[in-house]
């Protein structure tokens, strides 16, 4: 195969891969007493979160992620200070980014239901320990980030 097909099968396969991301969201960190914690939110089930959400049409799964956040805990102030890089799980995408902010549980426009039951900050390893099963290579990967980047 010539290095021109490859190259157009590559872009094919990268292109229908991105396809395949209906959903995103941000691991937010925030430092407090020096240590970094992790936002972590309660459903209604009684399951552990992160903001996530599915990506509407024409939206990048970057925006997405962005939005899904400040829809879900009223946290707008993203700094991506570990870059812009993300990882997949399943169907979805996932960034890390700091904040400053408090959060606060919003309510849906649309069930006019708040989102969550309740949500905290909690320590990386209570992080790790708490998520769902397809949520734990990315919580794991934005560790990896936020302790690499505090050597």
């Amino acid at each position: 195969m010539s290095t021109l097909r490859r190259y157009i099968k590559l872009i094919i396969e990268s292109m229908s891969h991105d396809q395949k991301i209906e959903a995103a969201g941000v691991i937010v960190v925030k430092y407090i007493d020096r240590e970094p914690k992790i936002l972590i939110l309660k459903t209604h089930d009684g399951t552990f979160d992160i903001t996530k959400g599915k990506i509407e049409d024409g939206e990048s799964s970057f925006d997405a992620a962005v939005r899904e956040t400040g829809e879900e805990s009223g946290i707008f102030d993203l700094d991506f200070v570990w870059g812009n890089d993300s990882i997949t799980y399943g169907k979805g995408r996932l960034y890390v980014a700091q904040t400053h902010s408090e959060p606060f549980i919003s309510v849906n426009p649309e069930t006019n239901q708040k989102e969550h039951a309740s949500l905290k900050f909690v320590s990386l390893d209570e992080a790790e320990a708490l998520v769902d099963e397809f949520l734990k290579p990315g919580v794991r990967w934005a560790i990896k980030k936020i302790l690499a980047a505090s050597i």
